[in-house]
């Protein structure tokens, strides 16, 4: 169950009910995914993500990162179109050919050949959640491919030796939650129980799996990326910086990076250091509302 946890987080973030933070540095992942409770209240009623804002108030320029899960309400989708074209671009991840703008019918096709975009469908269906390539309107004007190609991403994993690193760090950090690792485990099978018997079993498992994600998620960016970057994050990061300096030097000053929550502390980093932007406020959008029954939902 522990492993299953950690590979349903990194499908998710490997993507109106919003307000305003102080600003703040951004190093961690949880700093831009949350699940938000009424006070004094135990049960969840949202998981959200965050609109960060990056400025150089001289130079007119604004840089938003926008952080996306790959499966949630379809209402959260309708609304990140939306906020979309409030951008002069909105720079997206894809390992793709260059320039390629899913629609459902490429995205259906994707599914047959791709086991990866097939599993995040089905946990889809049974949480009762939409895929992301699904509902976003990627065919509009402002939409800008960022991120590496098929063999490019291919060449990366393979000269970093990504996919046995990813192993050996997650048996490292096996290794290191010892029995507290294993009681944590009975713990998750016992709460992973009482969502089988709840009345809804779809809001249940939302809730169930929102939580533990969270819980879960900082852990889980190490084994992704490690100490010293990885292909999955560093490299497709710096194709997407690459495309902002582009987007930038052709005059863009509103620009949003549209990528999965796992890349966003990386990216962080590289906006203040490398280009001197200062975040200066943050938004949240509701992912995942795990208060609706969306069991008769269209």
């Amino acid at each position: 169950m522990k492993h299953l946890m950690f590979f349903f987080a990194v499908i998710l973030f490997l993507s109106p009910s919003a307000f305003a933070d102080e600003p703040k540095k951004y190093e961690q992942l949880s700093d831009f995914m949350r699940v938000s409770k009424k006070e004094g209240k135990r049960q969840p009623v949202s998981f959200d993500t965050a609109i960060v804002r990056f400025a150089d108030k001289k130079k007119k320029i604004e840089v938003d990162l926008i952080a996306a899960v790959h499966i949630g309400d379809k209402e959260y989708y309708e609304e990140l179109n939306k906020i979309f074209e409030r951008y002069d671009a909105v720079l997206y991840e894809l390992v793709a050919e260059k320039g390629t703008k899913p629609d459902k019918t490429t995205v259906e096709k994707k599914k047959e050949k791709n086991l990866l975009s097939a599993f995040q469908s089905g946990i889809g269906e049974s949480l009762e959640l939409d895929f992301q390539l699904e509902h976003i309107n990627y065919k509009a004007e402002n939409m800008v491919h960022a991120d590496l190609s098929p063999s490019e991403f291919a060449n990366r994993v393979a000269d970093r030796g990504d996919l046995i690193q990813i192993f050996y760090r997650a048996i490292i950090l096996g290794m290191k939650k010892g029995k507290e690792g294993q009681d944590e485990e009975i713990k998750m099978q016992g709460r992973l129980l009482g969502t089988l018997l709840a009345a809804n079993q779809s809001l249940a498992l939302k809730r169930f799996f929102a939580k533990e994600m969270i819980s879960q998620m900082d852990d889980s960016m190490w084994v992704l990326d490690g100490d010293e970057g990885s292909a999955i994050i560093t490299d497709r990061n710096a194709a997407a910086l690459k495309t902002l300096r582009k987007e930038i030097r052709n005059g863009k000053k509103k620009i949003a990076i549209f990528y999965g929550g796992a890349h966003l502390p990386e990216f962080t980093k590289s906006l203040e250091k490398d280009f001197k932007l200062t975040p200066t406020e943050t938004t949240w959008i509701v992912a995942w509302d795990l208060t609706a029954d969306h069991s008769a939902r269209p």
